[in-house]
């Protein structure tokens, strides 16, 4: 009985607070994407092929920046890097209601691929650090329910919201918010120091 109640719980505090927080930025990203076609042929009367060419320069940096962000997490602090590249992720979003043409927007759209990438791989490996080496194998397996459960929620509210309000601000601005909530709940995250890698 005692070893049982040793045992160490996978949802413990550092945990449960950096899957909330993955949660949150992988609904802010799904909340909007299936809303992002309807607004470039709403806004800038964009036909479908020029949709599917901006649209592709998000998901091109994110698979960029992750070439190097194995790297980064390794060479400084885990949690300054997630709270950097989470900030800057929740941050693009306000370019959003400044894209006075469709080549803003593309370049907004394609920057705002970088830091998502970054926090995605950032988000995981504090993930790592924080479930203790006994329970990481469930651990991680607990961590992709929170990108599923997100991807399950996230598109079937966007498009009802944009069904009810068709505000496309107002879209952004819930992404805005559950990308800021994220950044804050993981301001809280304690994390061990591990000392850099050295080339």
């Amino acid at each position: 009985k005692q070893e049982i109640e040793e045992y160490p719980k996978i949802f413990n505090s550092n945990y449960t607070k950096v899957w909330l927080a993955n949660f949150m930025i992988y609904f802010s990203f799904y909340f909007v994407t299936p809303l992002l076609p309807l607004y470039l042929r709403d806004v800038f009367h964009a036909d479908k092929a020029m949709i599917g060419l901006v649209l592709s320069g998000y998901s091109v940096a994110a698979l960029a920046i992750r070439v190097f962000s194995g790297y980064i997490v390794d060479r400084f602090s885990r949690k300054k890097v997630l709270l950097i590249s989470y900030a800057c992720f929740a941050l693009f979003f306000c370019g959003y209601y400044i894209t006075g043409s469709i080549a803003l927007f593309t370049l907004i759209r394609t920057l705002h691929g970088a830091p998502f990438g970054l926090t995605t791989v950032s988000s995981s490996t504090v993930a790592i650090d924080v479930l203790h080496p006994l329970r990481r194998g469930e651990g991680i397996g607990y961590w992709g329910l929170s990108n599923n459960f997100a991807m399950a929620i996230g598109p079937t509210l966007g498009l009802y919201a944009y069904n009810h309000f068709q505000n496309y601000n107002l879209l952004f601005t819930v992404s805005l918010i559950f990308a800021s909530l994220g950044f804050f709940i993981n301001s809280f995250v304690e994390c061990r120091y591990r000392p850099p890698v050295m080339d």
